[in-house]
Order: C-alpha cells, then structure tokens, then sequence
C-alpha cells in the first residue's frame, strides 16, 4: 500500500473515532502544554481499530529488519502488541518508573533478557516530543538490545529521526498541534483551565510535574 494510501486509511480510523480532540489546554508527559490531544484511548475502545492500524503500521514499516517490537506502556504497548502480530514479530513493553535520577522506562517481568543482542523496533501511538521514545530506546541499548528504528500512528511533526536517536522513523499519519515548554505557555498566561481527563494535566496540578 501506497504512503498516502495509508496517511488516508489512518486518518480515516482517526477521525470516525473522534479522537482528536482540539483548541483545549493540555499537560504532555514530556512536560510540555499544549492546544491539542489524540484521545488513543478512545481508539483502543474497540479492538478493531488498533488491529487494522497495526497492520497498516507493519506495511509501512515493510523491509526493516528486527526481531523484536518494543512499546511504552500503556499505550504503546497495545500499538506495538497489533504491530508485532501483524509482523510476526515477538511483543515487549517497557513501564515506567519514576527514581532519584529522574523517569525511566524499564524493562520488567523477564522481558531484558529478551532484547540483548536483538534488533529492536520501538513503536508508539502518538509521537510528540518522543519523549518516551526516547527512554525506551536507553532501556533498550542498556539491556543489550539493537534499535533500528522508531515507528506510530500519529506524528505531531516535532521531532524526526535525529531528535529521536534512531536511523529510521515511520509514521502512518501526520497531526500538527502546537506547543510550548510550560513555563512559556501562553494558555496558562490566558487562565484556561487544564484538561485532567486525557494526557497529564491532573499530575501537572497535583504537583507530579
């Protein structure tokens, strides 16, 4: 299938779902405020739909070469558990932790052993500062493991390769919603009231950020 075929067939699951949520104030896990959401929960409320985006993501992803498929949980476990099956490939998550030094995402429940000297795709369901990219990718190379690449559903067109520290970056569907660093968010400036239902507006007001 074609890149604009699949950006379409993306957007299309994306869209009937309602879940792109827009001109609201929102808390990122990296951080960052911003104006826009992908509601991924309101995607996985039917099975169907991460199924037929992961088979969208391993087309797209066709012709990388690893062994292993590696996501965020949670969310990004349940895109890389459809994206694996639709690769046959085997299923890792790492789960974050939070430690003197800082957040981290780990590899727990036997699963370190399972990446060292394997070529690991990481994916993710929506990718905005890849933050969590990011350190899946360090728990990854500490446990031995090879990152070939970083692939999600929806990019928010912030970052690219580089900026994620991989040699190949893979997105269904591209999704531009701004944001800033918090303490130059003009939303906050504004008084508008943080979103608590989705992303992480309730920790940011609770002190967790």
């Amino acid at each position: 299938m074609k890149s604009n075929q699949l950006r379409d067939e993306a957007r299309a699951i994306i869209d009937d779902c309602g879940s792109l949520i827009e001109n609201e104030h929102f808390v990122y896990a990296s951080g960052n405020h911003g104006s826009g959401w992908i509601a991924k929960d309101v995607i996985n409320l039917n099975p169907e739909r991460p199924r037929r985006l992961g088979e969208l993501m391993a087309d797209a992803v066709r012709g990388i070469e690893c062994d292993v498929v590696c996501g965020p949980a949670v969310g990004g476990l349940i895109c890389a558990q459809y994206t694996a099956l639709a690769m046959s490939k085997t299923c890792l998550f790492a789960e974050r932790v939070t430690t003197e030094a800082g957040e981290q995402f780990v590899l727990k429940r036997g699963q370190a052993q399972e990446v060292t000297g394997m070529r690991v795709l990481i994916v993710d369901d929506v990718v905005n500062t890849g933050y969590s990219i990011g350190l899946v990718r360090e728990s990854v190379a500490q446990c031995g493991g090879i990152v070939v690449g970083a692939a999600t559903w929806i990019s928010r067109g912030n970052v690219g390769a580089r900026e994620l520290g991989v040699e190949q970056y893979f997105f269904l569907d591209e999704v531009s919603l701004p944001s800033w660093p918090a303490e130059d968010c003009p939303l906050c400036e504004e008084g508008i009231s943080i979103n608590t239902t989705y992303a992480h507006g309730a920790e940011f007001l609770a002190g967790g950020r």
